[in-house]
C-alpha cells in the first residue's frame, strides 16, 4: 500500500506524468489485486508506452491467459528494442505453452 501511495505523490509532483500513472496501475494491481490495477490503467491513456504489456501482466495475474497471451504479442509488436521484444515474446510463448 505504501507503494501506491508513494506513486500517489510523484504524481502530483510530476503533474500526472502518464508514465508515473503507468508504474503507479502495477503497483495498485500488487497491492489491491489485478483488476484493481486494471482499472487504475483505465485512467491511462492506451498511447503510453508499454501500457499493453503492462495490461497483459495484469490480465495473465487475473487469470485470462488466452487474453494475456494475445496482449504479450500485441506488446511485442510494439516494443521499442529487442530485449523487450524478445521478453514479451517469451511470456507469450511461455501462456502459450500451459
Amino acid at each position: 500500500m505504501q507503494v501506491v501511495e508513494w506513486y500517489d505523490e510523484l504524481l502530483r509532483l510530476t503533474a500526472g506524468s502518464p508514465v508515473v500513472a503507468l508504474n503507479r496501475a502495477v503497483a495498485v494491481g500488487e497491492a489491491d489485486g489485478p483488476r484493481a490495477g486494471l482499472a487504475a490503467l483505465a485512467a491511462v491513456p492506451a498511447t503510453v508506452p508499454r501500457w499493453t504489456a503492462v495490461e497483459a501482466y495484469l490480465v495473465e495475474q487475473d487469470g485470462d491467459l488466452p487474453r494475456a497471451t494475445e496482449l504479450y504479442v500485441q506488446a511485442a509488436a510494439l516494443a521499442v528494442d529487442a530485449a523487450e521484444r524478445d521478453h514479451l515474446t517469451r511470456q507469450a510463448a511461455r501462456l502459450r505453452a500451459g
